[in-house]
């Protein structure tokens, strides 16, 4: 998307949005009027060129093709934005799931490891129980 100017304030619309917008204003121009005038006093943008504010035409003519459009296109944006920031926390969710599963991974290694010296040490007892069991056999 690129930011454009409508009625003094960036907006920021695709191309083709671009196109629809000119074209809207092509159909309404006339001798004693632009079309782009139509546009004017309906809508707040941020810094961004986001649409934040829509405004019912109270001063001037406008239509309900052109009110629409920018009903469209605000909508279009805040979508647009809503799905940005899921993206970037779906990104942050898998990013911390691959860091616990490392730390798992690793806790799980320490935890066979140390299973395992207890099954040595484990098996290692049932060796000398064994032996001393022997042992005992022979003195008794």
């Amino acid at each position: 998307m690129t930011l454009r100017i409508i009625d003094n304030k960036r907006i920021d619309l695709t191309d083709s949005e671009w196109e629809l917008y000119q074209s809207i204003c092509k159909s309404y121009d006339a001798n004693h009027r632009q079309g782009k005038d139509m546009f004017m006093g309906l809508f707040e943008t941020n810094k961004e060129g986001i649409i934040i504010f829509l405004k019912p035409p109270t001063q001037k003519y406008s239509s309900m093709e052109v009110y629409m459009f920018l009903v469209g296109i605000m909508v279009h944006q805040h979508l647009g934005t809503a799905c940005d920031a899921v993206d970037v926390l779906t990104q942050r969710m898998l990013e911390k799931e691959i860091a616990n599963d490392e730390r798992m991974s690793q806790k799980e290694a320490a935890l066979d490891k140390k299973l395992s010296e207890a099954e040595a040490v484990i098996v290692k007892g049932n060796k000398l129980i064994r032996c001393l069991e022997g042992v005992e056999r022979q003195m008794g």
